[in-house]
């Protein structure tokens, strides 16, 4: 999820540049709703990954496969991207059979032969501005200040802080039982406190707070963060969701480098030390705090 968002503001960049264009998004489908179809893809060709992996030696599943990617074939595009690099979007691309692409990275040996790469991204280079540059060498693209996002930005409610439980991958976000303890801190500051997080998330929230972990669609998820008015996530989808409407973000970061993957925001800040996500409770709000430059609830 956060590889789409970060790869939005690329696609804005185009979406802009060709207003009356027709832009495709090839996506895995437990992402798919974090794209917009309105304003930003003209249409979203959703790849069923989690299906095909749970049947993955069916006869049925590569009759399915097949499918999926001979649609790739029916368009006739003019610029291709790839902006991730793995077998699966490589082969997207290659059987898109765009007149001009181009990849930002190749992650294994198929890939590589696939699609002509951009080269490498600069030391320390955030991975927004690296695939700004790689779009920008098939035309003439400015990167937005924002990306179009499929929800409209709601009303924002003052002093409703938003936290992200659970990550994709082990060792990327705080134990359950320490965003528990960083939403009491916070209740008690005078904040309001809600919880988001997947399906496959089992969290108990504190009293007083609301808990949506496991209760929402990803665009009501989307919703949720976009009204806050301060995100608390661990290196997860959350927080570039946050970055791209502008709602200030603490991150914390296990072993991810945040100069690379770090919400894409002047209204971020980033925990980090070392490989594990190991903070307190209590640094975690403080940093809150530095975040929030003094829009902190009144009373509190």
């Amino acid at each position: 999820m956060g590889d789409c968002v970060m790869a939005a503001w690329a696609a804005t960049a185009v979406r802009n540049a060709h207003p009356d264009g027709e832009l495709d998004w090839a996506v895995e489908s437990r992402c798919a709703e974090v794209i917009d179809t309105d304003r930003l893809a003209t249409r979203r060709h959703e790849f069923p990954r989690d299906r095909w992996k749970q049947g993955r030696w069916s006869v049925r599943t590569w009759r399915d496969q097949v499918s999926h990617y001979s649609r790739l074939r029916q368009r006739d595009y003019d610029l291709g991207f790839d902006l991730q690099g793995h077998s699966k979007t490589a082969l997207c691309l290659y059987l898109a059979k765009p007149r001009r692409k181009i990849a930002a990275f190749a992650t294994d040996a198929l890939a590589r032969r696939l699609n002509p790469l951009a080269g490498d991204p600069k030391d320390g280079q955030h991975m927004v501005e690296w695939f700004g540059e790689v779009i920008g060498r098939l035309g003439s693209f400015t990167l937005p200040e924002r990306p179009l996002m499929p929800v409209p930005e709601p009303p924002r409610t003052p002093g409703a802080a938003t936290i992200a439980v659970g990550a994709g991958q082990p060792g990327k976000t705080l134990s359950h039982d320490a965003w528990a303890r960083v939403g009491r801190l916070l209740l008690e500051e005078g904040w309001k406190v809600a919880y988001v997080g997947g399906p496959n998330e089992a969290f108990e929230a504190p009293e007083r707070a609301v808990n949506l972990v496991g209760k929402t669609t990803l665009r009501q998820l989307i919703g949720q963060i976009a009204g806050s008015g301060m995100v608390l996530a661990g290196d997860t989808g959350a927080g570039h969701i946050a970055a791209a409407y502008g709602i200030p973000i603490l991150s914390v970061f296990g072993a991810n480098d945040p100069r690379f993957f770090r919400p894409y925001t002047s209204r971020g800040r980033v925990l980090k030390r070392g490989d594990r996500c190991d903070f307190a409770p209590e640094e975690i709000v403080r940093e809150s705090k530095l975040l929030m430059e003094g829009r902190w609830p009144s009373g509190s």
